[in-house]
């Protein structure tokens, strides 16, 4: 939506989906242009196969539709890093390009695939990483961290970097939420987003689990879907505590928005590897924005962002440190609870989306305003 506030007309290209069949649609001034495709999860072929067939759709589109052969300004959203070569055609004609990167390339190749085949695909999409990033006018990139790492390989002389945090947005999430005291029985704690194994939620699992064994009156309810749906369904039953860890669902922004305040705090249980050591979860974020105690492991770009007296820390991948974890939570009194999220408010206090959101449309405005290539 910033887009909208800072040129006359705005384009979406994405693949078509099941939720919304229609070629083209609109969400107010925005025009959403819908490909045939659907991203799937499965191997590092399907993989190459349905981005690449989505990038030779759009650059049949930039290339050919009228309607884009006028395009100013062309921002792109990463993974993967080659997605900018669709754009190409409009970068010819003049158009400045924005990069925009969430995650890292060769360090999610190299923890998706692991192994000597993850170092050498790691490698290859180090080379794609810096090809994309040079037919860039700007980079963009969500944390200090990751900005970090970009400017240590630096793609071409003078490259600009922008720092633009993916924060929770107040359009969706409301204004920002004073802690409040929160106790009694059970502890209730929750994690919303995607069900995969990268985020440890077997540890989280096992860790509730292991809470209960002590005697800890704990409950853990998970909102969202993804591939390892079935296998976490299968775990809970295995360890008998189908009653206390809920597979909740998808739920829209406005009902997981309440939902979520009704917790006593939120569960964050990310590993550590090369890509999620400069990962600053939007979970994370978003429990913070509304007031929500956090329990989350020492990953490197959390402690930088939310230093270790603003929540509840535990070791990566340890499902012993995190049960120690819910307990030092369980065992603190409400107003420990409220003055440590209230420091983690604090830490993100200069931090805000629309402060954000601002700098972006300054920076469409900017790039509107310069010279054609």
């Amino acid at each position: 939506m910033a887009a909208a506030e800072a040129a006359d007309r705005v384009a979406i290209v994405v693949l078509r989906d099941g939720s919304d069949p229609r070629p083209v649609g609109h969400r107010g001034r925005v025009a959403v242009i819908r490909l045939p495709g659907r991203r799937r999860r499965g191997s590092l072929g399907k993989y190459l196969v349905e981005y690449t067939d989505f990038v030779v759709r759009v650059h049949a589109l930039f290339r050919r539709d009228e309607r884009f052969r006028g395009a100013r300004v062309v921002h792109v959203h990463s993974l993967p890093d080659f997605l900018i070569a669709g754009i190409l055609p409009a970068r010819r004609r003049g158009a400045r390009t924005i990069l925009d990167l969430h995650e890292i390339f060769p360090e999610f190749t190299r923890t998706k695939l692991g192994g000597a085949v993850g170092a050498g695909a790691a490698r290859v999409a180090r080379w794609l990483e810096r090809w994309s990033r040079r037919q860039a006018d700007v980079t963009v990139t969500v944390n200090r961290p990751i900005a970090a790492a970009l400017r240590a390989r630096e793609a071409r002389p003078q490259e600009r970097i922008e720092v633009l945090h993916n924060l929770a947005d107040p359009a969706e999430f409301g204004p920002p939420r004073a802690p409040a005291e929160t106790a009694g029985q059970p502890v209730r704690l929750v994690y919303h987003g995607t069900l995969t194994g990268m985020y440890g939620l077997e540890v989280a699992v096992d860790a509730v689990a292991a809470a209960r064994a002590s005697g800890l009156d704990v409950t853990f309810d998970l909102y969202g879907s993804g591939p390892d749906t079935a296998l976490l369904a299968s775990r809970i039953a295995r360890l008998g505590i189908g009653q206390a860890v809920r597979l909740r669902g998808t739920l829209g922004h406005e009902q997981l928005r309440d939902r979520l305040v009704s917790y006593h705090a939120g569960l964050v249980p990310t590993r550590l590897n090369v890509m999620t050591r400069y990962s600053l979860s939007t979970k994370l974020l978003e429990y913070i924005h509304l007031g929500i105690p956090l329990i989350a492991p020492r990953i490197p770009t959390y402690l930088e962002y939310v230093p270790e007296e603003c929540a509840w820390y535990f070791e990566p991948g340890r499902a012993d440190d995190a049960s120690r974890a819910i307990a030092a939570f369980a065992a603190a009194p409400p107003a420990e609870r409220v003055a440590r999220a209230e420091r983690a408010q604090a830490a993100l206090a200069s931090l805000t989306w629309p402060a954000e959101a601002a700098r972006l449309r300054e920076l469409y405005r900017e790039l509107l305003a310069a010279q054609p290539r």
